[in-house]
């Protein structure tokens, strides 16, 4: 099987403010209605510029008006392209940086946080983790390292969960500890609960954050990293 390609691209989400007009103009009626509904202009302005950019990265490998593509909701709310169901795309966002994947090959997760050095972790990794993902995160020499190796987990977790479709609660128990790095590690869930084989890898972002990326198959992908600019989008 030929190994998949995988596009991703980082997406600064502090633009300024004629960034955020610019790029709502190409955001659907329920994409405006959603940003309208932010509580906080930091909130609102983050959303218009991942979904904006989204937008246009599709549209590139599309050759269409970014405005004119219909994007719904699947099982468990991941997003899709109605008329293209064959190009495959996830997106995450944190803090203040946004993570797209976008490929032709098989369905794809990315997943993205910003470190918390101060979160206590290890109460939450005994109650839901497996046993090699609890001594994984214990083994960090103090709080902030096991912190930082709770969120990797975490991170890988969450893009597979995001591949397939599943519900969050659903990937908390895979192993995930195994293959650290840039080199891909195959993830299966032994309950069955999450389906398939899933080709797992860490994802180069700025400092501050970690992110993962899940493609389903056996086959470590070929992934391509790119810098988004949404103020010259």
């Amino acid at each position: 099987m030929d190994e998949p390609t995988v596009d991703v691209w980082t997406v600064p989400l502090d633009g300024p403010s004629a960034t955020v007009a610019r790029l709502s103009r190409i955001l659907s009626g329920r994409e405006t209605e959603r940003a309208d509904r932010c509580r906080f202009e930091a909130d609102r302005r983050r959303f218009v510029i991942a979904r904006g950019t989204l937008r246009r990265i599709l549209a590139d490998h599309l050759d269409v008006p970014p405005r004119e593509l219909r994007l719904e909701r699947g099982r468990h709310g991941k997003p899709r392209l109605v008329d293209s169901p064959g190009l495959r795309f996830n997106l995450s966002h944190s803090g203040e940086l946004a993570l797209v994947a976008v490929t032709r090959h098989a369905e794809v997760g990315v997943d993205v946080d910003r470190l918390r050095p101060g979160l206590a972790v290890e109460p939450f990794a005994e109650r839901f983790f497996p046993a090699t993902d609890v001594r994984f995160v214990a083994a960090g020499a103090g709080p902030t390292e096991r912190a930082e190796r709770f969120l990797r987990l975490w991170t890988r977790k969450e893009a597979v969960v995001k591949a397939a479709g599943a519900r969050l609660t659903q990937g908390l128990g895979l192993a995930v500890s195994a293959g650290p790095g840039p080199d891909a590690a195959v993830v299966r869930d032994p309950s069955g609960r999450i389906r398939g084989a899933w080709s797992v890898r860490d994802l180069p972002v700025p400092d501050g954050y970690l992110a993962a990326l899940a493609v389903a198959g056996t086959a470590a992908p070929r992934i391509s990293v790119r810098h988004a600019d949404p103020e010259g989008a």
